[in-house]
């Protein structure tokens, strides 16, 4: 098939990258994409074996020289800004959240009107890493931008209200695959396995993940394992989360950014997997446990209804409420295989009709397709 005549360029960050990955490579067979992945010296090795074992598609790796907030990446996202400008693209997309440098560098050297900006966080989560400054970074692309991407409808609602007269494109994240789905064994023997994964930070509450755990100890249950793995900074892993672990011999505990290749064992080793958020726009997250068909147990807000029901393909519960976690989980220790292997072909009916990854592509296709420049 012929490309056609427009020319997309199209920037992701490192910590984007399983958000786009699945996403560009197909979009080529339509529209001639330079695609640009904006990597760290410490995740290079890792990116560039990701994307090897997913694609053999043309990109262009970079390193930026210094951590996202640093007044290094200004120098560096300038030259890399009036390269780009000087290729006269149809559109340029940024999959890439930046503080303070970036986007003011985007709107003096390219079309603002051909800028599409994919805001996966308009309205920041309570709790989030930086949060201030990422609420000041949001304000600012809101007033001098018009493109944008949502990936999910609460988003896109939040985006009308804050810009009425925005071009908005909404599909939800792609699944996320990194090898070996649908390893998992059935559940039919104890421990039963609890899974939580991903940076932790303060508006995931693994706190009442933690408090959820003592009240399933004092109600005599040992029959379960908790697997808390991801990022958290040392110091606040040490001082706020590692004393709340009264007894180590339930929990395995895996604190660093998550290899590529590590991830697909963890999400085929356990059976569920836990959200005890208490604010969320939409979550990565939840789209590898959906790829792993792994039920869900999310605390009750908007983001999780959009994808998932009750009772149904996932377990709700109170946010914020250990009890309302702890009753929860004591339900899934003392469901029966046959309820489990429910939930999981529910599961698996819910992603193939609302996640089906050709017509997320096509959701693609046709905004960029259509984009005119507007």
């Amino acid at each position: 098939m012929s490309i056609p005549d427009k020319k997309i360029c199209w920037i992701t960050a490192t910590y984007f990258l399983d958000v786009d990955l699945p996403v560009v490579p197909p979009l080529m067979r339509w529209f001639d994409i330079d695609w640009t992945i904006i990597t760290t010296p410490l995740q290079i090795a890792d990116d560039s074996a990701y994307i090897k074992s997913k694609t053999d598609c043309s990109h262009t790796m970079l390193c930026a020289p210094a951590r996202f907030y640093s007044p290094a990446l200004h120098s560096f996202f300038k030259k890399l800004i009036k390269s780009i400008s000087s290729r006269h693209y149809d559109l340029y997309y940024f999959d890439i959240s930046d503080f303070l440098f970036l986007f003011p560098l985007v709107k003096r050297y390219l079309p603002v009107e051909k800028v599409v900006i994919a805001t996966h966080n308009v309205i920041v989560p309570k709790g989030a890493r930086l949060a201030p400054l990422a609420r000041i970074s949001m304000s600012y692309i809101i007033r001098n931008f018009r493109n944008f991407q949502t990936f999910s409808r609460n988003q896109y609602n939040a985006m009308r209200l804050r810009k009425p007269d925005a071009n908005i494109f909404y599909s939800p994240l792609m699944l996320k695959d990194y090898g070996n789905a649908g390893m998992k064994q059935p559940l039919g023997h104890k421990p039963v396995k609890f899974l939580f994964f991903g940076n932790v930070v303060k508006y995931k509450r693994l706190d009442v993940l933690l408090e959820a755990v003592k009240i399933l100890i004092a109600r005599g249950r040992r029959d379960f394992r908790i697997y808390i793995c991801g990022y958290c900074d040392k110091s606040v892993w040490q001082k706020e989360y590692l004393p709340a672990i009264t007894d180590t011999s339930l929990f395995e505990l895996d604190i660093r950014r998550i290899p590529n290749d590590k991830v697909a064992e963890y999400f085929n080793t356990c059976h569920y997997f836990l959200m005890p958020y208490q604010d969320i726009a939409q979550s990565g997250a939840m789209t590898v446990a959906l790829n792993y068909n792994m039920p869900v147990i999310a605390s009750d807000l908007p983001t999780f209804h959009e994808f998932l029901t009750p009772d149904h393909d996932a377990y709700f519960f109170t946010p914020g409420n250990a009890t309302a976690l702890a009753d929860t989980m004591q339900r899934c220790l003392d469901n029966t295989p046959e309820e489990y292997a429910r939930l999981k072909a529910n599961l698996n009916a819910t992603v193939n009709s609302r996640l089906a990854p050709d017509a997320i592509i096509n959701n693609y296709k046709e905004f960029l397709k259509n984009f005119n420049n507007a």
